[in-house]
């Protein structure tokens, strides 16, 4: 997949380079294309944990992003059950991931919560984009 990036950002200017200079126009005069300065995916891991619903640990689930970005990527959670303390900030800083090195342990504890079924949302975001994967919360009385 990285090989197809590199090969769509390396072959796209020669293509308009050549293009112009067959039409008689040269690369100068053409405007450039906008460049994101953060190009990243938030990698979807199937994460599973089960706790007890006064677990007494710092529970967390991984954070992998694929690619690069140029501002401090935060994560934190939507719809996690009632009794939650999600830990933050949780962040990185500008950077670069392969999508096989964890860059956040987006950590929370329970306090109380209900025991269930949970499939709450594993979010992250550098201010412009937000990407969001879920993962699974089971809290039992034993496990």
């Amino acid at each position: 997949m990285k090989f197809a990036r590199t090969t769509r950002r390396i072959t796209a200017p020669v293509l308009a380079a050549l293009s112009l200079a067959l039409v008689g126009g040269t690369p100068v005069a053409a405007s450039p294309a906008p460049v994101s300065s953060s190009t990243w995916t938030l990698e979807d891991l199937p994460q599973r944990i089960c706790a007890i619903p006064d677990d007494p640990r710092a529970l967390y689930f991984f954070v992998v992003l694929d690619g690069t970005w140029t501002t401090t990527i935060t994560a934190g959670y939507t719809g996690m059950p009632a009794g939650t303390e999600v830990y933050s900030p949780q962040s990185t800083p500008p950077g670069s991931g392969d999508g096989h090195v964890v860059q956040i342990l987006a950590a929370f504890r329970l306090h109380g919560a209900p025991l269930g079924h949970y499939v709450p949302l594993l979010q992250v975001t550098d201010g412009t984009t937000t990407q969001s994967v879920p993962v699974t919360l089971d809290i039992k009385s034993s496990c």
